[in-house]
C-alpha cells in the first residue's frame, strides 16, 4: 500500500505534492480527493507546474512569500485541523531538522543534486525525519515511484520511521551530493 503520494510524468508540480505528503504524515492518513482538486486549482501560476521544464522555478523562484502563501492556501483547502507554515529564512542546514522535525511537524523543502535514489535534481520535498549521527535526511519524494518502476523490476519500497511516526521512500545522505537551497524551507505543524 502506498502512502506517499506521486506526481504525473509530464508535470513539474513536486513543490505541490511535497504540500499534499507534508499533510499525509502529519495527519497519517490521504486528503480526500476533490479537496486536493480544489487547492490545486487555487494555486497562483498553476501553468508553471505543468511542464516537466518549468516546475516550481518559474514565477516562484525566490518568490518566499508566494511559496508560503500557496503551501497556506493548499493545506487550509485540504482540512482537517490547523496548520502554521513557518519559513526558515536562515541558511538552511540539514542540522536545522533536529530541531524543527517532531511529532507534529515536518519541513517542506527544496534541493539541489543527488538523494539514495535519484540524481541531478532540483527537486521539493517533505522531510519527515533525521538521524543526527549520520546526518540522514528521511524525504516523502513525488518522484521516487516513476523512478524505481521504470520497465525493469520495480524497486519502490516506502519505510515507516519508528521516531517520527511517518513514512518516507527517499533519503539525502552525506555520501550524496546535493545542496539543501537556502531560504525555499518551510516548516509545516498541525494541531489536530
Amino acid at each position: 500500500m502506498r502512502r506517499i503520494y506521486a506526481q504525473g510524468d509530464l508535470d513539474g508540480a513536486c513543490f505541490l505534492y511535497s504540500i499534499v505528503n507534508a499533510y499525509a504524515a502529519l495527519r497519517h492518513e490521504g486528503p480526500d480527493f476533490a479537496a486536493v482538486s480544489r487547492a490545486f486549482a487555487q494555486v497562483d501560476h498553476p501553468a508553471d507546474f505543468l511542464s516537466g521544464i518549468v516546475g516550481t522555478t518559474g514565477r516562484y523562484d525566490l518568490q518566499y512569500d508566494l511559496l508560503e502563501d500557496n503551501i497556506r492556501r493548499v493545506l487550509a483547502l485540504l482540512g482537517g485541523g490547523t496548520f502554521t507554515v513557518r519559513r526558515i529564512a536562515r541558511a538552511y542546514q540539514v542540522d536545522l531538522l533536529e530541531e524543527l522535525l517532531g511529532e507534529n511537524s515536518v519541513v517542506v523543502l527544496r534541493y539541489m543534486g543527488s538523494s539514495k535514489y535519484l540524481s541531478d535534481m532540483d527537486h521539493w520535498v517533505c522531510a519527515v525525519d533525521y538521524e543526527p549521527g549520520g546526518r540522514t535526511v528521511h524525504v516523502a519524494c513525488s518522484t521516487r515511484l516513476q523512478r524505481a518502476c521504470t520497465g525493469e523490476a520495480c524497486t519502490y519500497a516506502e519505510t515507516f520511521n519508528e521516531r517520527s511516526g511517518c513514512w518516507s521512500n527517499d533519503m539525502l545522505l552525506p555520501g550524496r551530493e546535493h545542496t539543501l537551497v537556502d531560504g525555499e524551507a518551510f516548516q509545516i505543524t498541525w494541531q489536530p
